[in-house]
């Protein structure tokens, strides 16, 4: 169930979905040690989960969830669109 922001740094609470961003993320599911899978499992390649992990408005607007394997679920600042040197002239003409 979630709680809170995916940002530890944030403590803003998970009330309503409308709000923020809900990101579901597919990872391995790990077994426990000494825990043996059923037999129907273990044919499958990969045994997988979906985790949910919500980012408040605020939290957001700047980052990104992204899964890595090896790190897992983290986060990740947004890629802003490059504003090229003659973009940025025109707008600061008034051109469009």
């Amino acid at each position: 169930m979630l709680s809170r922001c995916a940002n530890v740094q944030c403590s803003k609470p998970f009330l309503r979905l409308r709000e923020g961003k809900l990101f579901l993320v597919e990872t391995n599911r790990l077994t426990k040690p000494g825990e043996a899978a059923p037999p129907f499992v273990r044919a499958r390649q990969q045994q997988r989960q979906v985790e949910h992990f919500w980012l408040c408005d605020s939290c957001a607007a700047q980052y990104t969830l992204i899964y890595d394997r090896e790190r897992g679920v983290a986060l990740a600042p947004l890629r802003r669109p490059v504003t090229s040197a003659a973009t940025m002239k025109f707008a600061r003409n008034g051109v469009a």
